[in-house]
């Protein structure tokens, strides 16, 4: 005697499977989404935190220019140093938004403190910065020292960012620090 395929498997251990597949699919497929989303943030983060090394690495290298700024009114090792960043965030495949240190002058800030800024970015919408201070002090040692310090503030959107239940909102900004003692 045959039944309809709907009675048989309701009645059989493959149906409860298929039902309990059915129900646990879409929330290993969302958990499996979020980890390759959270996964994205880290490795921007890491790529981050590069290119801040790179800038301040640059900027520590080069004689301290602030009091007599040679590139177009800002000092060159600021602008060498915002130029690493961008540079190195461009070889990691990270839109750089159309941020051209050579070409723009940067807003400044507090005393020996210079922030790049960005276009819109397309993927969130939000504009990225670049801050290079330098004449920090900082204790190295037990001693002061002048150091400089680079700032990379970068927007980052969620792909997952219209889940209603996303507790992060539809986009992130993630910063990285580095600062370094001067070299000179």
């Amino acid at each position: 005697m045959w039944t309809p395929l709907s009675r048989r498997l309701a009645h059989s251990e493959k149906g409860a499977e298929l039902v309990e597949i059915a129900l646990a699919l879409p929330f290993l497929l969302l958990m499996l989404l979020g980890l390759l989303d959270f996964g994205g943030a880290w490795v921007l983060k890491d790529q981050l935190t590069g290119a801040a090394r790179d800038g301040a690495r640059t900027a520590v290298a080069d004689f301290n220019d602030t009091t007599n700024p040679q590139c177009g009114g800002t000092p060159c090792s600021v602008q060498a140093a915002a130029s690493a960043v961008v540079q190195s965030l461009g070889d990691a495949n990270v839109d750089t938004c159309g941020l051209t240190p050579s070409s723009m002058t940067p807003a400044a800030g507090a005393a020996f403190t210079w922030t790049y800024t960005s276009n819109t970015c397309t993927a969130s919408n939000l504009p990225w910065t670049i801050k290079v201070e330098r004449a920090v002090p900082q204790t190295v040692n037990g001693t002061i020292a002048l150091s400089t310090r680079v700032t990379v503030a970068y927007p980052y959107a969620w792909n997952l960012g219209n889940v209603p239940v996303n507790p992060f909102g539809n986009t992130i900004t993630l910063n990285s620090l580095e600062i370094m003692p001067n070299l000179n």
